[in-house]
């Protein structure tokens, strides 16, 4: 038998997929995602030498999250045109994934000398930001309408944020409540409160009423930050100091908004939650989140972490400016990039109903009279739901407790690549949860 052409392979696995996918009932932009995959894989056929043909079956494989077939498909791109920017553009937003910054700054940086959409510009933005080159993300800001940051931007370029300026190597913090999200107490410029553990904050959500309390330094605008599955509008800010578990952390970034209803939620009658501790500052430190035990753990850079016996690893990527993201299934369903939001109430994965309508979860007529925390934020019901088995990665839990309509429809598709859902705190009930930023994985130990 004549051995195939490496393209001609990858063409055959591209068919049998598109085949396969037409089973599925998903969203219609899902749908519209598949037949661009069937018309680039009919338009590229008998046309492998081409690079805008190669370009568009790439997109469209990249889009559904069909990454190995994907490199595949631009890197014979790039070997007959090394200079191709939808190419460069997309090994530049995997490296961007993979936290290989110094690559993906400059595949990107050629993509976006080239011309062409916002996307590469996007990657680019989020990858600056990330490696901590303000001042030059702030040039960028405008452009992809978010001059609302660029203050903040300004300021940070000369105040580095996140400085660890005391504290003990490593410390740990009892949660003050695990439930509906978990809790913890910190000083705040000086002053005691509640704060909550949410691995989907970009930085730090500060409460309107707090932020006056506890002094906080207000900058001009506002700008959108993703919390809770969805855009929402924050005053910029910075906290000068932030005190937890005898460290002491400086200039940390923040977002004001009115968290009064929201509190209520998740903390009813009891302490106001004046606000949300997010991913930058968890990124300082190797983060054990210990759910049994209802503990934070924080290690400085190079502190060796406890590992016991069994423990299992769930790779992740991180999306744009700090998404961190990992790959399963809801109910034996098709494989899902799902964002781990530690702090989403009450919950250990949501979706749009549309997704959870495609894995045969749909809400029971009393569930519907059930509203999330969330809800209050984003002005829309979510509706109560069981997913009947949630797995990731070697990990696989029964009877999930999620939310219908919790994942704005609009995020979906906001990294040009689709995710789906949200996984959340309930999944890893009574387990340690190791954030490892060296491999990229999550060391989890427990029994689910």
């Amino acid at each position: 038998m004549t051995r195939l052409r490496p393209l001609a392979a990858i063409l055959l696995l591209c068919v049998a997929g598109a085949a396969f996918a037409d089973w599925l009932a998903p969203d219609p932009s899902y749908r519209d995602a598949q037949a661009q995959l069937r018309q680039a894989l009919r338009d590229t056929l008998g046309h492998g030498t081409e690079p805008a043909r190669l370009d568009t079956l790439g997109q469209a494989l990249l889009r559904l999250g069909r990454f190995d077939e994907a490199r595949a498909v631009y890197g014979r791109t790039l070997a007959l045109a090394p200079a191709d920017a939808g190419a460069n553009a997309a090994f530049g937003k995997l490296a961007l994934f993979a936290d290989r910054l110094g690559e993906a700054e400059s595949l990107l940086s050629a993509a976006v000398a080239a011309g062409g959409d916002l996307e590469p510009l996007a990657d680019l933005y989020a990858t600056l930001l990330r490696r901590g080159a303000y001042a030059r993300a702030a040039e960028l800001a405008p452009k992809l309408n978010d001059p609302g940051r660029v203050p903040m931007l300004d300021y940070l370029a000369e105040h580095p944020p996140y400085r660890v300026t005391a504290g003990p190597d490593e410390a740990k913090v009892r949660w003050s409540k695990g439930y509906p999200v978990p809790l913890v107490r910190v000083k705040l410029n000086g002053h005691s409160v509640l704060m909550a553990l949410d691995t989907g904050s970009r930085d730090l959500i500060v409460d309107a009423s707090s932020s006056r309390v506890c002094d906080v330094k207000m900058m001009s605008l506002k700008t959108l930050v993703f919390w809770d599955g969805a855009r929402v509008a924050v005053q910029n800010a910075v906290v000068q100091r932030l005190e937890l578990g005898g460290l002491t952390l400086e200039d940390l970034p923040a977002g004001v908004v009115g968290l009064r209803k929201w509190s209520l939620e998740v903390n009813p009658q009891a302490e106001p939650v004046a606000g949300v501790i997010g991913l930058g500052l968890l990124r300082q430190f190797t983060a054990t989140l210990d759910y049994g035990q209802q503990t934070l753990e924080l290690r400085r850079p190079g502190r060796p972490y406890p590992v016991g016996p069994g423990a299992q690893r769930v790779p992740f990527e991180l999306w744009g400016e700090s998404e961190l993201t990992v790959y399963g299934s809801l109910n034996g369903g098709r494989r899902m990039a799902l964002v781990v939001q530690s702090g989403v109430a009450g919950c250990g994965v949501a979706a749009p109903s549309a997704v959870l309508d495609e894995v045969g979860v749909k809400a029971g007529r009393m569930a519907r009279l059930i509203k999330g925390a969330g809800s209050v934020l984003q002005g829309r019901p979510w509706t109560a739901v069981t997913v009947p088995n949630v797995a990731v990665g070697p990990l696989l839990r029964e009877k999930v407790a999620g939310w219908s309509g919790a994942l704005d429809d609009s995020e979906l598709w906001r990294h040009g690549v689709r995710r789906d859902g949200i996984l959340s705190h309930d999944f890893f009930r009574d387990q340690r949860v190791t954030i490892d930023w060296g491999r990229h994985e999550l060391v989890v130990e427990g029994k689910p």
